[in-house]
């Protein structure tokens, strides 16, 4: 039966101080937030470099998404001291991770070392996994005769909400420059745009960096994309003025008329960024 201990903050015995030599698995319960989580990872790395006997193992909440940070992880369902008991560990301790706020000297990771495992202190915060990028750049909107080319806003809505419902963030890549036809007005439904940072070709170079891909039509942006982005980035949103116009490169494409688009086309290629 598993030695259950409840958060030792404020308590006279820290967690390495219940080791023993027949401690062989011992259970760490981390009910914290994201950010909590991410400070405990090197005082937990720490716990296993001091005791490398001893098998540590984490437990989260489920449904928060902490299997992404910590892939190694258990869920614990339920607070049933019973229940934990009869879980097969020598110990499951429940970290309790306590605020620091009012004094400087520690961090909360350092403040969990000395109040909780008992440890030298340890800070910092241990690098997590890396991601595929997941910001699609929209640009709806050309300069120049808008009418050969822009979506209607029913088209641009769905657009949008395909991009979203394929598990990507859209963000409007539309500054306004000195340029700027005010005809082209941001569509209601744009909740993420850089309409209101400054408008500068830097901005706009470094935008591009940080996407995953770019969906739009023929502007200053879509040749930006292509002198910044693979080919295969590209999606290109084609009304009267057609893609050969501009570039022989293997683009996908749809078309953006009043009722010829399709959602399969965009989320085809989106599925192909993953």
């Amino acid at each position: 039966m598993a030695k259950v201990i409840e958060p030792l903050y404020n308590k006279e015995t820290k967690l390495v101080q219940e080791f023993d030599d027949t401690t062989k698995r011992v259970l760490i319960i981390f009910w914290h937030g994201l950010g909590d989580l991410v400070m405990f990872l090197n005082p937990f790395d720490k716990l296993k470099e001091l005791f490398p006997n001893i098998v540590f193992e984490l437990a989260v909440q489920k449904g928060l998404g902490f299997e992404d940070i910590v892939p190694f992880a258990k869920f614990i369902v339920g607070d049933d001291m019973n229940y934990l008991q009869e879980m097969d560990y020598d110990i499951v301790a429940k970290i309790h991770f306590p605020m620091n706020e009012g004094q400087t000297e520690y961090t909360k990771g350092e403040w969990c070392c000395i109040h909780e495992l008992g440890i030298e202190p340890i800070c910092g915060h241990k690098l997590v996994r890396s991601f595929p990028k997941k910001l699609i750049g929209v640009h709806f909107n050309i300069t120049c005769l808008p009418d050969a080319c822009n979506p209607d806003e029913n088209t641009a809505k769905q657009i949008w909400q395909d991009i979203i419902d394929s598990g990507f963030i859209p963000i409007e890549t539309h500054f306004e420059h000195v340029f700027h036809n005010p005809v082209n007005k941001k569509f209601d439904f744009i909740d993420c745009s850089v309409r209101k940072a400054h408008a500068t070709i830097p901005n706009l170079i470094g935008l591009m960096g940080s996407l995953a891909g770019f969906v739009g039509v023929v502007s200053g942006n879509f040749h930006i994309a292509l002198s910044r982005l693979y080919p295969e980035q590209i999606f290109f949103l084609e009304k009267h003025f057609k893609l050969e116009c501009f570039t022989k490169l293997d683009i996908a494409k749809c078309s953006i008329l009043p009722t010829e688009y399709k959602s399969e086309e965009i989320k085809k290629w989106l599925n192909t960024l993953t």
